[in-house]
């Protein structure tokens, strides 16, 4: 069928009102080169990070402590906690997998009060070259995305290849500048913050430059 050009203007018309439509329902920034989920995961972070006041809010007012309500229950499905119990366990991983679910990782997420039931379970799925979009590789295999997890130990003796519960934190790329990956995550100095990762020339974690623990795995996001 051949269309004449008010036919024409009429699709055009309507594919631009459903872009914006869209586009309102996301609210978000949108980054040429991403998927849906990276883009809506970064944009979560940096939501949350900007609410904490870039990492100069802490934790211990009443908007805090509904936030970190929120991260306990939603992301790692803690229901029968106390606040005072919330506030002070490390409330990171839960943090991450409250951001993780509300961007949608859906079943592909291990959601948990822990980082090392997460990064346990990307290792497997790289190792296993299963269909999981989150794999875990070693620092030096892969080179630094955004939408990426980046994880350090939090106790001596944890490799990439410890299996079982272990003490850990990750945080996640939202940009890659002058050199670093920006990365955020919660329970950082008491609050939700920001850390610059540094960079090989090739794009890769440089742990020669990070002080303190070194970072022993990459979860690559491909969802």
């Amino acid at each position: 069928m051949k269309l004449d050009s008010k036919d024409k203007w009429l699709i055009v018309g309507i594919g631009g009102v459903t872009l914006l439509v869209l586009s309102w329902i996301y609210r978000g920034t949108i980054k040429k080169g991403f998927s849906y989920f990276v883009n809506k995961l970064t944009d979560t972070a940096v939501s949350e990070w900007k609410f904490w006041n870039e990492g100069n809010t802490k934790e211990g007012s009443p908007a805090t402590m509904e936030r970190l309500r929120k991260y306990w229950k939603e992301g790692a499905g803690v229901t029968n906690w106390s606040d005072a119990r919330m506030t002070d366990e490390a409330w990171s991983a839960s943090f991450i997998s409250y951001v993780m679910k509300k961007s949608g990782a859906e079943s592909d997420w291990k959601y948990s009060p822990s980082h090392s039931t997460y990064i346990i379970d990307s290792i497997k799925n790289k190792k296993e070259n299963n269909k999981n979009p989150f794999k875990g590789y070693k620092p030096e295999e892969v080179k630094i995305a955004v939408g990426d997890i980046v994880g350090k130990p939090r106790q001596s003796g944890v490799t990439y290849d410890t299996t079982g519960a272990y003490k850990s934190h990750t945080d996640i790329v939202t940009a890659i500048k002058d050199g670093y990956a920006e990365s955020i995550g919660g329970n950082v100095g008491n609050s939700v913050s920001m850390t610059k990762v540094p960079l090989t020339a090739d794009g890769k974690i440089d742990n020669s430059k990070v002080k303190g623990d070194k970072y022993f795995v990459v979860i690559k996001n491909k969802k």
